[in-house]
């Protein structure tokens, strides 16, 4: 773990230990990592809903190994179940759930949403 994985510690006293944004951003890669090489061209999957337990400090410097388990496939829901480790087990567990998309579709319901929200100021 280096000093941007203390990122998010909304404390300086914790500062040299892991975040749990750095666990979330740990595990989110690691779900990204296995859905990336498999999914069609044009299709991505984007989290919809992440639980997290981080169980134990882990000092900056700690070499922390994360598993990603795809457990379950709903449509184009994915659930995957995360675990990371270092050298005397478990640091965090986590359940990911993420939805496979189309890329263009994406892009336009959020071009979309923000030609809303713009209009929106414009009238306030």
């Amino acid at each position: 773990m280096d000093i941007e994985d203390a990122y998010g510690n909304a404390s300086s006293y914790l500062n040299q230990y892991l975040s749990t944004s750095a666990c979330i951003d740990l595990a989110v890669k690691a779900c990204m990592s296995i859905t990336d090489s498999t999914l069609p061209e044009g299709y991505l999957s984007v989290g919809q809903r992440m639980e997290l337990g981080h169980e134990v400090p882990v000092m900056l410097g700690t070499a922390v190994t994360v598993q990603a388990v795809l457990r379950e496939v709903q449509g184009n829901k994915l659930i995957f179940d995360i675990t990371g480790s270092d050298a005397l087990g478990v640091v965090f567990r986590c359940v990911n759930e993420r939805v496979v998309v189309n890329r263009i579709g994406l892009e336009e319901k959020g071009t979309a949403r923000a030609l809303e929200i713009q209009a929106l100021k414009k009238r306030v």
